[in-house]
């Protein structure tokens, strides 16, 4: 700096004093001589100048220093706020704030030497550390070759030069405050350069440290990210939050709302539930492989920096979370329950990664980026036994501009899997596949729907729709039984008989369910929707026909067995239970009925004809069936007083041929008996439905068929 000294005019004042003006430098020699001017009082002329004696002064060391800004102000406290301009920065953890001071001579000492130190004494928190260059070219920045010469402890100043307009006692300096690599954000880091050197006090020299109230701090702040990871934005270029502009239904409701169709899975709604939080609602498929849902989020960066942000599902919905799992070199992670994420850009192309394989997203200040976060979990609707719950994925957002590796923000991505179990109603949530419940029914009794009876006509199976999946549903109900029926000619045909569907009524049939009929003339029931973790029950009913045949033949029991399809509207899910079976037991009038009619008087001599009417009333076909006209029949006496002449027979259905029998002989197909009429004893008619030439167990007389016998004999 420079000093104006100013001269004393007495000589006494030069001979007796010490300079101690600053800026003189030390060791100066300052010479005087006087002169006195008069005129001679002899001659009144100009009289010859007289000089005084030359007086010489040394001038003694004074030395002192300051260290200021670089704009010359001084003097302040970490806490000072607030610091000059360029001395407070904002800076990222791990990087450094470089500012610039210059070091005065106050003194009058040339070469002046001046020990630096940092000063962090009123600093909030640690530096990393502090250190000082020379400021060679004095433009206060730290260029490549001042920071390849080296930090500095100490710097030589020169004594200011009076005789010059330059500052020749001034050195310039670059402070350099490195912080934390995991400085947290909003840190401040102060540090001040504190000199100590010889200083003249009070005509003492020694050396001397800056004292704390003449310090120049200045201050790094760690930056703080300003980052949102929301759901998808439906409008990234308007600031804030957008909703989708497409619409979706979410199954069980009747009204669409804000949401879109997963890129990958057309069939899957999202429904952006709030900013931080959207449901996927996938269907089902018809295979047992993984399922993936994509889901589309944002992440709007609201610093001022960019932003180059780590992506990872974590377990804190706020901020402050750690990725749940490591990631694979390519950016993919696998959680402990199996199910698999990864992100890519919009367009479905990975993220790049870093050195630790997780994905990142680069966002400029105040961009909305989108990016995709791809969700594969368990095929959960292959096996009806599986009761999944949520699939919960909270993608963490991690800035790149603070020091830890914990996420910023936070949004939830959460998979609804579908699921149903349909089958015989439990008293549990669910259905087991263990039940084979068989209902006994009454062909030509009145139809009925309650559980439990066997006497009626009708079949009644308590079913249970359980919806263990993770969203409402409703369901579509169809079955089917396929029932021997018998016509009025004894032919037996299937036919197919729906099963009809009833609400639950506190434990019984209430209403039947609302339904269509197809083209094949089944029938789809609908039922009503069954939130998540609930079952509707209801009940199957079928109305077996009057001419149904029975199930057990001749000892032999076949069911019939119920067909039933379940499937669920919104997820497609279709289950079957085909476990039920029906016994058709016999009608109320089942057996043979056996009639006879004749003239009630004859003469003797006469010819006496007379009929014999046998049915089949079992819904069953008879095996060995055949009628027998003979002496030994209970009150018969037609052989003892009468001489048989013919017999005819006729059946009432076209299979097999008619047999006749005379006196326990060989069946045949001829009504002439091969012994004399009047030693025929017995007659027996039957039918051969197998073709074998006889009448035996493997004939089937069917059920309903009738046969009619006429008999002629000549009164005796």
């Amino acid at each position: 700096m420079k000093v104006n000294p100013k001269f004393l005019t007495l000589m006494v004042a030069l001979a007796a004093g010490t300079a101690a003006a600053a800026g003189t430098p030390s060791g100066t020699v300052i010479t005087n001589t006087a002169t006195a001017t008069f005129t001679d009082p002899t001659t009144n002329a100009p009289a010859t100048p007289v000089n005084s004696n030359t007086v010489s002064t040394t001038v003694l060391p004074k030395p002192d220093f300051d260290i200021v800004y670089v704009n010359g102000t001084d003097g302040t406290t970490a806490t000072t706020d607030p610091l000059p301009t360029g001395y407070q920065g904002n800076v990222l953890p791990g990087a450094v704030l470089e500012t610039a001071y210059k070091v005065v001579n106050q003194g009058n000492v040339d070469d002046y030497v001046v020990q630096l130190a940092a000063n962090t004494n009123g600093s909030p928190s640690a530096p990393t550390s502090v250190k000082y260059y020379l400021d060679a070219n004095n433009d206060g920045l730290l260029g490549a070759v001042e920071r390849a010469a080296g930090p500095v402890t100490q710097v030589t100043v020169r004594v200011d030069k009076l005789e010059t307009q330059q500052d020749e006692g001034v050195v310039s300096i670059i402070q350099v405050i490195e912080v934390p690599a995991n400085a947290a954000a909003g840190g401040r880091y102060a540090a001040s350069p504190q000199g100590t050197a010889d200083v003249y006090t009070a005509g003492v020299i020694a050396p001397k440290t800056e004292a704390a109230s003449d310090l120049q701090y200045s201050r790094a702040v760690i930056y703080t990210p300003s980052i949102f990871n929301g759901v998808i934005d439906g409008d990234p270029t308007t600031p804030g939050q957008q909703p989708p502009a497409t619409t979706v239904t979410p199954p069980g409701s009747p009204t669409t709302v804000p949401g879109y169709v997963d890129p990958t899975r057309p069939g899957t709604n999202i429904v952006a539930v709030n900013l931080d939080n959207q449901i996927a609602y996938p269907k089902a498929d018809a295979n047992s492989t993984a399922d993936t849902v994509v889901f589309i989020n944002s992440l709007t960066n609201g610093g001022s920096l960019t932003d180059i942000v780590r992506l990872f599902p974590t377990d804190t919905t706020g901020p402050g979370g750690i990725s749940l799992a490591t990631p694979s070199a390519g950016g993919i992670f696998t959680l402990p329950n199996g199910v698999i994420v990864s992100f890519t850009d919009t367009n479905g192309k990975a993220l790049p990664v870093d050195a630790n394989g997780y994905p990142l997203l680069t966002v400029a200040p105040g961009q909305t980026l989108g990016y995709r976060t791809v969700v594969t979990y368990p095929d959960f609707d292959s096996d009806p036994a599986n009761n999944p719950g949520p699939v919960v994925i909270i993608v963490g957002a991690d800035s790149g501009n603070d020091g830890d590796a914990l996420s910023d923000d936070a949004s939830t991505n959460t998979v609804f899997p579908p699921q149903l179990q349909f089958g015989d109603a439990t008293s549990a949530l669910g259905t087991t596949p263990t039940p084979n419940p068989v209902q006994s029914v009454v062909p030509g009794a009145a139809a009925g729907t309650a559980p439990g009876t066997s006497t009626d006509s009708s079949a009644v199976f308590p079913m249970d729709l359980a919806n263990l999946g993770a969203y409402s549903d409703s369901y579509t109900l169809k079955g089917t039984v396929v029932v021997p029926v018998i016509a009025a000619d004894s032919t037996v045909s299937n036919t197919t008989v729906n099963v009809r569907y009833f609400s639950d009524n506190n434990g019984q049939p209430g209403t039947e369910l609302p339904f269509t009929t197809n083209p094949d003339g089944t029938r789809s029931y609908t039922t009503g929707t069954a939130i998540a973790d609930t079952e509707l029950k209801v009940f199957a009913v079928v109305d077996i026909p009057t001419n149904a045949q029975a199930t057990t033949v001749n000892g032999v029991t076949t069911n019939l067995v119920v067909q039933q399809t379940a499937k669920a509207v919104y997820s497609t899910i279709v289950r079957e239970d085909n476990n039920d079976e029906i016994a058709v037991g016999q009608p109320n009038d089942k057996g043979v009925v056996l009639s006879k009619s004749e003239p009630a008087s004859a003469l003797p001599g006469a010819p006496l004809s007379y009929t014999i009417t046998a049915k089949n009333n079992y819904n069953a076909v008879l095996k060995n069936f055949y009628v027998t006209e003979s002496n030994t029949n209970p009150s018969t006496n037609v052989f003892t007083w009468t001489t048989f002449s013919s017999v005819t027979a006729t059946k009432t259905f076209t299979a097999g041929a008619v047999l006749y029998r005379f006196n326990g002989g060989t069946w045949q197909t001829s009504a002439v008996p091969t012994v004399a009429a009047s030693a025929v004893t017995s007659v027996d008619v039957g039918v051969d439905t197998n073709g074998n030439g006889t009448v035996d167990a493997n004939d089937a007389f069917p059920a309903q068929g009738g046969l009619t016998l006429i008999f002629q004999v000549i009164v005796k």
